[in-house]
């Protein structure tokens, strides 16, 4: 891949301390612009995150809404009370929508969503739609930047589990859950007509073995590239302990469930591209890959951040469609 480093930045008080976790977004009525709506925090901490919006229309130089920003955040009793993030935006039916994850002070991350006439909204609350119900999600479930549209009613949503300790933790000693993929099918007639529902065969099986670069999958992107469906996956070697190797990965299939895909493969090596990607100091955290097809090549946005000074920010990688479908006969399905 070729890597163009940084392309959004923290600058003002509500992202002073992070602008990452982002979903570029093109309307089809203004096809020379991309959104991008990014969550954003005033420390690198992030005791408080909301959701900013940024355009370019050339892919790397953005401006921020700054009169705007923060175009979602969580009121004091909401849902979303202490951050909004990892947005995703659709268009059904001539309307936006957003869905993001969200948690209050109990830190129990779910899946909200929000409506809008307008790209730049404003955003209209309708709430959460999905909290962590099964075993495999733990104690809190989180949105990668990856949709998939399959009508003008319908959403496939790619969602992940955060690291957790499983409760039998307590009497057997330290333990973690390993970070898998899910699809939420959800169902939009109207705003106030919202259903959502699970994949059957969540979590997807395509975590490798403990150790492996893949043995956590989380916050994925999707692309569909000539009958190929594409999941971004964002991964990390938890059990080695810290500071963990992370990378973006890369798994091909033939449906939007990549039912036949057998494995993931390494797109962007963090530990051995760091410098590349960012002038770091320490290790490189990497996160959230976000697609697009934008002048014949793939886009990739994601989230980067050195260890050092714990600053998260949106950089940019791009590469060929031939060199993106090399995967797919590549990897055994």
């Amino acid at each position: 891949m070729t890597h163009l480093g940084a392309v959004l930045e923290p600058s003002s008080d509500f992202d002073a301390g992070g602008s990452a976790f982002g979903f570029p977004f093109i309307d089809e009525s203004e096809p020379n612009k991309i959104y991008m709506y990014y969550s954003a925090a005033s420390d690198t901490r992030w005791k408080h995150a909301s959701i900013g919006i940024a355009e370019t229309r050339d892919g790397r130089f953005f401006r921020k809404w700054d009169e705007l920003n923060p175009v979602v955040d969580g009121s004091r009793l909401s849902f979303n009370a202490r951050e909004s993030v990892t947005p995703v935006v659709v268009k059904l039916k001539n309307r936006y929508y957003m869905f993001f994850a969200g948690s209050s002070i109990a830190k129990v991350r779910s899946i909200g969503l929000a409506y809008a006439d307008d790209p730049l909204g404003p955003w209209v609350m309708i709430g959460r739609i999905a909290k962590p119900e099964k075993v495999w999600e733990g104690w809190s479930i989180d949105l990668g930047p990856g949709a998939s549209r399959t009508n003008e009613t319908e959403v496939l949503l790619y969602y992940s589990n955060l690291v957790n300790k499983l409760p039998l933790s307590l009497i057997f000693g330290e333990r973690r859950l390993s970070r898998h993929i899910g699809i939420l099918r959800v169902k939009i007639d109207s705003p106030r007509s919202v259903s959502v529902l699970r994949y059957s065969g969540n979590p997807l099986r395509l975590n490798g073995s403990t150790g492996s670069y893949s043995e956590s999958l989380f916050c994925p992107g999707y692309l569909s590239v000539q009958n190929h469906h594409f999941l971004f996956p964002s991964m990390s070697t938890y059990s080695t302990g810290f500071p963990f190797s992370q990378y973006i990965g890369v798994a091909c299939g033939s449906d939007h469930f990549l039912s036949r895909c057998k494995r993931v493969d390494i797109l962007i090596h963090g530990p051995a591209e760091k410098r590349h990607i960012l002038a770091t100091k320490g290790e490189l955290a990497l996160d959230t890959a976000a697609p697009i097809v934008r002048q014949g090549k793939i886009w990739l946005y994601y989230s980067a951040m050195d260890r050092n000074d714990g600053v998260w920010k949106t950089c940019l990688s791009s590469m060929s469609r031939a060199e993106l479908l090399r995967f797919c006969e590549e990897s055994p399905m």
